[in-house]
């Protein structure tokens, strides 16, 4: 319809050139020629602002940047013609469906422009291409060419910044304090004695005492090194799952100072040792469930987007502290 409609467009226009030119040879006159000199002026207008390619037109960006989810971010692309390139464009729009602005330029030649745009990604991830869709026109509308051109870039769209992110801080630097006294490497000074509880080494087990009370009793000493603390993100598949993800990094953001150990464990495996931003963009939820991963005699925060089963088996070992996201927020409010 759209190339039908243009035809029609040029019939009517090539027509109308036609009879001017008719008036003029058939009545030579100085309005004659001043009317056919006006007309055949705007017929190579005309046919300029249809040679050149929308395609000679190149589009930069910043390669690398950081947006979080349902976060505005201003950015600067710049926008010419490739070098020997012919373009001629009468009236030529920049837009995008995901930029807010467009813009508007008339009798562009490929000059050097600079497009201010504002993004609002709505998911995470790792943005690689960019799209900006160009409709250029002539003086009169009655023609059009389109293009969508591309230029590539690599911005990480990371999780939105959770309102509780700094009262999650100080809750767990809390934490950190109460472990700090109640686990750590033992010194030979004995505590106190205890009912054994799973996760308990063995070795601590007093077999003699235990046999006499006919249960396990634990020897337990004073704690002298505190052992590492581990906020891991077990990344089950919920609803709750981008609301957890997004607390985390928030917490993950505001401790850093602390150089406490974080780890994300998603559908591609657990993260490495040194946590990045671009964990955050890609992890995805995870499908089944899974092991955690072996961090040795080490004491465990466990976040988890909604408690299932497999969290309840957890949270049944001394070395594991598991929080759901209802829960967490729950503590977090008070």
């Amino acid at each position: 319809m759209k190339y039908l409609q243009q035809t029609w467009h040029c019939l009517v226009f090539l027509c109308i050139y036609l009879l001017i030119v008719n008036y003029a040879l058939a009545f030579p006159s100085d309005t004659a020629w001043t009317l056919l000199l006006f007309a055949t002026l705007v017929v190579l207008l005309e046919v300029f602002s249809l040679i050149g390619s929308l395609q000679n037109l190149e589009f930069k960006a910043p390669h690398y940047l950081l947006a979080h989810v349902d976060e505005a971010v201003s950015i600067e692309i710049t926008m010419n013609k490739q070098p020997k390139k012919f373009l001629w464009l009468m009236v030529c729009k920049v837009s995008s469906p995901r930029y807010l602005e467009e813009f508007i330029y008339s009798f562009y030649y490929g000059q050097k422009k600079s497009l201010q745009v504002t993004w609002q990604p709505y998911t995470r991830g790792v943005v690689q291409k960019q799209t900006v869709h160009i409709t250029a026109s002539d003086l009169f509308g009655w023609f059009k060419k389109e293009s969508a051109n591309l230029f590539t870039v690599h911005w990480l769209v990371l999780p939105a910044v959770h309102p509780l992110g700094k009262a999650a801080a100080n809750f767990f630097q809390k934490q950190l304090i109460l472990n700090k006294q109640n686990f750590g490497e033992p010194s030979f000074k004995i505590k106190k004695f205890r009912p054994y509880q799973p996760g308990d080494r063995l070795s601590q087990i007093d077999w003699k005492l235990s046999s006499k009370q006919q249960e396990l009793v634990l020897r337990e000493y004073e704690q002298e090194q505190p052992i590492e603390t581990i906020f891991l993100f077990y990344g089950k598949n919920s609803t709750s799952f981008e609301a957890m993800l997004s607390l985390f990094y928030s917490f993950w953001q505001e401790f850093q100072k602390d150089k406490s150990r974080f780890v994300l464990l998603g559908e591609q495996g657990a993260s490495s040792t040194n946590l990045t931003q671009e964990d955050f963009s890609t992890i995805q939820p995870l499908n089944d469930e899974v092991e955690l991963p072996d961090f040795g005699r080490k004491q465990m925060i466990l976040f988890i987007p909604e408690m299932n089963q497999q969290a309840e088996v957890f949270s049944a070992s001394r070395w594991v502290q598991v929080y759901d996201y209802q829960q967490l927020l729950q503590q977090l409010k008070e």
